[in-house]
Parts: C-alpha cells; structure tokens; sequence
C-alpha cells in the first residue's frame, strides 16, 4: 500500500478541518467571525493567533 506523504501535515484531522473552515470564514465575512468560530471550537489562542495572522502564507497551501 502507498501512503502519500504532505509536507507539513497535521496529525489532527478535525483541527485541519475547522481551520479550513474558519479561513474560509475569514475570507468571506471576516476575521472577528473567523475568531469567534475557532474560540467556540476550543482552538489554542496561539494557534488561532498564527492561522488568522497571514492568511496567505498557509504552510500547507
């Protein structure tokens, strides 16, 4: 069986989905919605700090 390899991929599948979320948010009604949606979800203040900070310079993009 092959296993594909990412760079820089998380081991947490429902984090990555809710940030993917949550940018998405961002994009389309804001970054204090974008917030407010990752602080619901119990995401680290740092790590919602770092994936809201520069939207367009993703890792994994």
């Amino acid at each position: 069986m092959y296993t594909v390899r990412r760079a820089y991929s998380r081991t947490d599948v429902d984090t990555e989905l809710l940030i993917n979320r949550a940018l998405l948010l961002q994009q389309s009604t804001g970054l204090k919605d974008a917030h407010t949606f990752l602080t619901r979800k119990r995401i680290k203040a740092a790590t919602i700090k770092r994936v809201l900070a520069c939207p367009g310079d993703r890792r994994g993009l």
